[in-house]
């Protein structure tokens, strides 16, 4: 239960993590919580708000916070103590310094009883981009691309410019929904002038991703769709006029390091990471996901298998200049008819344990 509170607010407590909590006693659930949009209640104290708790077992699926700078909201260490619950089963310590292992120390100082690791692994999974984000300072990754049976990406010289059916672009939509961000290149732009919102179930989500376009160059039209409150321009080499129309429509300019290869991918996700985004999906075309690859950038896959073959005509998924396999960890594939969507992890972080 307290699992299905965490994943039921996933993608609305950015840059906090995505916790649940349940509150137990003499086996009857008596409440449950999960946390609030940033600076609003953690799980466990939104668990325990207005009821008797007292004797009573707490489940949570992240250790339970404790004071640090900057912290918005009371700590919910403190409040479990206070509001004098018997025991607390945690699954899975936080990897956030000022947390790690103080949480579940201070509660046991205290006279509570403290279980941990119950529920651990599917916490892992739930929690994988707040993991990465706390141990490196960077953005999770999902590479996300659709394909033909043989690997292309489209054919527009054969009128083929979109490949997946209803099924794949309504999960495609349901994944933009949670993340913090969506990148795409400039090629995408001037191609496709796409609107990047996340539109799950057709309706447009109340909270939207932060949309991150690089344009090293500066070649996209200032008064393409996805330019505007809520976009990111990163260059390197653009005009300042060019940069001063894209910020007249509202979008943030960054100016990172450039060079042949195109923007410094290195340096892009340090500054996304200090800009508190957790996690992103790139979207991007050929070029964007050959210097992800090429990079080591990518953490999990999303690749969406249409049912065509498209020959000589297809544009390739990479093209040339990946040397390296990347392999996919722990795969799983899922029926989307008429397309089939291939999921696994990749790169060389993983969360600690793994």
């Amino acid at each position: 239960m307290a699992l299905a509170a965490a994943r039921a607010v996933r993608g609305t407590t950015s840059p906090n993590p995505w916790v649940g909590a349940v509150v137990v006693r003499d086996g009857e659930v008596i409440s449950t919580g999960a946390t609030s949009p940033y600076g609003g209640p953690h799980a466990e104290a939104a668990a325990l708000a207005n009821i008797d708790a007292r004797g009573a077992t707490l489940y949570t699926t992240l250790e339970p916070c404790m004071p640090f700078e900057g912290k918005k909201t009371a700590p919910c260490s403190y409040r479990i103590v206070e509001a004098g619950v018997r025991r607390v089963v945690i699954a899975l310590e936080d990897p956030h310094v000022p947390v790690r292992g103080q949480g579940a120390e201070f509660l046991r100082r205290n006279g509570v009883e403290v279980e941990l690791g119950d529920g651990k692994e599917a916490a892992v999974e739930l929690l994988r981009p707040y993991l990465k984000f706390r141990e490196t300072g960077r953005p999770y990754v999902i590479a996300k691309f659709a394909t033909s049976l043989d690997g292309k990406v489209g054919a527009p010289g054969s009128g083929v410019t979109w490949l997946t059916g209803a099924a794949a672009i309504a999960r495609a939509h349901a994944d933009r929904a949670w993340v913090d961000a969506i990148l795409v290149g400039s090629g995408t732009v001037l191609a496709d002038d796409p609107a990047l919102t996340a539109r799950p179930g057709g309706e447009v989500a109340r909270r939207q991703p932060l949309r991150i376009v690089l344009d090293g160059r500066g070649r996209s039209d200032p008064a393409a769709r996805v330019f505007g409150a809520g976009a990111i321009v990163v260059t390197g080499e653009s005009s300042g006029e060019w940069q001063q129309a894209v910020r007249a429509t509202g979008a943030t300019v960054l100016q990172l390091e450039h060079s042949a290869e195109g923007v410094n991918l290195d340096q892009l996700f340090r500054t996304l990471g200090q800009r508190n985004v957790v996690s992103l999906i790139a979207e991007g075309g050929p070029t964007v996901l050959r210097s992800l690859f090429e990079g080591g950038f990518v953490d999990e896959v999303h690749a969406y298998i249409a049912p065509v073959v498209l020959g000589e005509s297809g544009l390739p998924l990479l093209g040339k200049g990946v040397t390296e396999p990347a392999w996919l960890r722990e795969v799983a594939v899922e029926a989307l008819p008429p397309d089939v969507l291939v999921r696994g992890y990749t790169g060389g972080w993983s969360p600690p344990g793994e």
